[in-house]
């Protein structure tokens, strides 16, 4: 038959698919990447819905039919990194519980995440959230929960393990932790790159270790 004859055998190379727009479902995925790829080379200032769009191969329409503004889009981008934060620690956590250890290792990943793209859009959510009711109570349902919940675990295994005092408030002890963290990051106006993390979590823990361990009777 003449169509036969027409049809491409199995045989014959096929011809490489254009690179074009991605389809719905993957658009989303796309947009993600995208934005991670540029709030990592261009920082969140720089970083425009435009560019995403260009980056992504989509319209701007099917960037804002799932994310209403920027800062939406930058929220679900620090929530994902702070998932993979979250997931990286419950790997890295020791058998036997040290809970000062952990209490610096907390400390010194908020310090080294003043040096990341992810930590200053986060400061950039927080600044914004200030002025907006709505983002502020996602980004504590999203991200600062998650961080609250990490930094409760700790204390309580330290509490279990006879290594932090009973009768501590955790979440007076969560502010005294974060005090200084979000002093840095909105306050104070030194480049983190002149600070050294290692030696600002030792320090911070350093002080605060005396009055919340247990004593050596509660212990025993």
């Amino acid at each position: 038959m003449a169509c036969e004859g027409r049809r491409q055998s199995d045989d014959q190379p096929v011809a490489p698919r254009r690179r074009g727009r991605p389809r719905s479902g993957g658009a989303e995925r796309a947009i993600l990447a995208a934005g991670a790829r540029l709030l990592q080379e261009r920082g969140v200032r720089r970083m425009s819905m435009q560019a995403v769009a260009a980056e992504a191969r989509v319209s701007k329409a099917t960037i804002y039919r799932r994310w209403p503004s920027k800062d939406a889009l930058i929220l679900d981008l620090v929530a994902g990194a702070a998932e993979e934060t979250a997931a990286e620690a419950n790997s890295a956590q020791a058998a036997a519980p040290d809970a000062r250890a952990e209490l610096l290792a907390w400390v010194h990943a908020g310090l080294e995440a003043e040096r990341s793209p992810q930590g200053a859009a986060l400061q950039h959510l927080v600044r914004r959230a200030a002025e907006d009711p709505s983002l502020a109570a996602s980004l504590r349902r999203r991200v600062l929960r998650g961080h609250r919940e990490r930094f409760m675990a700790i204390v309580e295994r330290g509490m279990d393990a006879g290594q932090i005092r009973p009768d501590l408030d955790a979440g007076t002890l969560l502010d005294l932790v974060s005090g200084p963290l979000l002093y840095r990051r909105l306050i104070a106006s030194a480049d983190p790159a002149d600070r050294d993390p290692v030696e600002q979590a030792g320090a911070i823990v350093d002080m605060l270790w005396p009055g919340i361990r247990a004593s050596p009777a509660a212990v025993q």
